[in-house]
């Protein structure tokens, strides 16, 4: 799994946007806190914050989505963008049964011969 601070500092190197949003009290002195915990601008800790946020929503979509069925572990994973391990660690520990179909072990197969 990519480190979400990692995938920010990537995400620097790219052409950024801009994007304005309006926050609630509580939302903006957690963002003002992480700041200051950080040592870091409101506007980084903000960036930081919605990535981490985003790679857990992506995360739960999948992990909603494999326990009904609606996908394959392996497809599972490439939605959460994680490997095919770490997406049975998930589903582990959120006590989701594993049904490993052979497209699962025909996808893993062609990754690791990929990497």
């Amino acid at each position: 799994m990519r480190n979400p601070i990692n995938a920010y500092r990537d995400m620097c190197s790219d052409k950024m946007r801009n994007l304005t949003v309006r926050v609630d009290e509580e939302t903006y002195r957690d963002i003002e806190k992480t700041a200051s915990i950080e040592k870091i601008d409101r506007s980084t800790a903000t960036r930081q914050l919605l990535k981490k946020g985003i790679v857990e929503e992506k995360k739960k979509r999948a992990l909603e989505l494999y326990r009904a069925g609606k996908c394959t572990l392996w497809k599972a994973a490439q939605q959460a963008d994680l490997n095919i391990r770490e997406m049975m660690d998930l589903a582990t520990r959120e006590k989701i049964p594993a049904h490993i179909t052979p497209e699962d072990v025909d996808e893993a197969w062609r990754e690791a011969l990929d990497e």
